[in-house]
């Protein structure tokens, strides 16, 4: 007899087709929903959701204090809602977040001795496997029974695993195929949900359900970037990893930096607080310097302008990708993320006690270390 999962199973895994299709009979249609108080209800969940996964510290409970359905609608309105707002960083924190959610709940399914799990109804297999693991796994085209992964799918997961031991270096490969540990199946099934998740966002919104959500969409926004500002703090030249350093080294003495180039460092000084004019003033110094069209670009790359989409900084693998990691320290070995390193290499030099000198834009903008 085939296994259909429980009510509650699907709302701990919002995300499977069979939840998906759960809430379509649950509710009427969204902007019919939205006009109802229990859409106001819904709202409101999924806010927290969003919410929850842009804290540092998040709190995970696998016991919900509303009804199965609510649930699963909270995530599919939390990923319409981030889909208005059009920020890549914020789709990256939600699907993180969500895969973290699932991991935590494949881990506390059955509970311990002394500790219940959520899943009375849990039966597990002969590997240990429960009942809705291996339904999720294999939607997920993952097979908790095998001890290895298509070469191509592992590279993907893995890309922004800092483990050592996922590197491919560190692994047996044969036939096309990654070797990997019984062990190690669950937290690659964590990374290939946030993979998936992330690949489908945004969502294609109708113009008019945006707008019934922009009020709600504008503070998130709002209250996202203000978290961004405070978790940054003042901007410091002296932190930035060595790839911003050479970039500005470039810019400060008159070299036109490539398209890639222009991107990567327009992105990242917006993230961590540069104004829009002191981004635009940086690139005074090039050969090719034309206040206007600067200054379209920069609105562009900080969503300020054209379709309002507010871009994140590259990750480290495209940064290799678009050759622009140069002079790689202790610190980037650590990190994936050129504002990982930004944080990181901040919180080191407040915990030593240094100065740490502060960008200024334009012609008097100093030299990177």
């Amino acid at each position: 007899m085939d296994y259909s999962p429980s009510a509650k199973e699907l709302s701990h895994f919002p995300f499977l087709k069979r939840s998906q299709d759960q809430i379509k009979k649950s509710f009427p249609p969204l902007e019919q929903l939205l006009n109802q108080e229990k859409g106001a209800f819904l709202v409101d969940l999924a806010v927290k959701r969003i919410n929850q996964a842009l804290l540092s510290k998040k709190t995970i409970s696998a016991q919900f204090p509303h009804r199965d359905d609510e649930e699963i609608a909270s995530y599919v309105l939390a990923r319409i809602i981030i889909s208005c707002i059009q920020d890549k960083q914020l789709y990256d924190r939600v699907t993180r977040y969500e895969s973290e959610r699932a991991y935590y709940f494949l881990n506390t399914e059955t509970g311990s001795e002394n500790d219940k799990g959520w899943n009375e109804h849990a039966v597990l297999d002969d590997e240990g496997n429960s009942r809705i693991a291996a339904y999720l796994a294999k939607e997920f085209r993952i097979d908790l029974a095998k001890d290895r992964l298509p070469l191509a799918d592992y590279v993907e997961i893995v890309a922004v695993l800092h483990d050592e031991r996922f590197k491919l270096v560190n692994r047996r490969v044969m036939n096309g195929q990654v070797e990997i540990k019984k062990t190690e199946l669950l937290e690659l099934l964590r990374e290939r949900i946030r993979v998936i998740l992330r690949r489908d966002l945004p969502y294609t919104v109708p113009k008019s359900l945006c707008q019934q959500l922009k009020p709600v969409a504008e503070t998130i926004k709002k209250e996202y970037q203000e978290q961004m500002l405070q978790q940054f703090g003042s901007i410091e030249e002296t932190a930035f990893p060595p790839c911003m350093q050479a970039l500005i080294t470039a810019l400060t003495g008159g070299t036109n930096l490539t398209h890639a180039g222009r991107f990567a460092l327009t992105s990242f000084l917006h993230i961590i607080g540069m104004d829009l004019s002191g981004i635009a003033a940086l690139y005074g110094r090039s050969p090719d310097f034309d206040p206007e069209k600067t200054m379209y670009q920069v609105e562009h790359i900080t969503g300020r302008g054209g379709s309002g989409t507010e871009y994140t900084a590259p990750a480290c693998a495209a940064m290799r990708t678009t050759g622009l990691c140069v002079n790689r320290d202790a610190l980037c070995e650590r990190v994936a993320h050129p504002l990982s390193y930004y944080k990181a290499k901040k919180k080191d030099l407040a915990r030593k006690g240094k100065s740490a000198a502060p960008v200024n834009a334009g012609k008097d903008a100093p030299s990177a270390p």
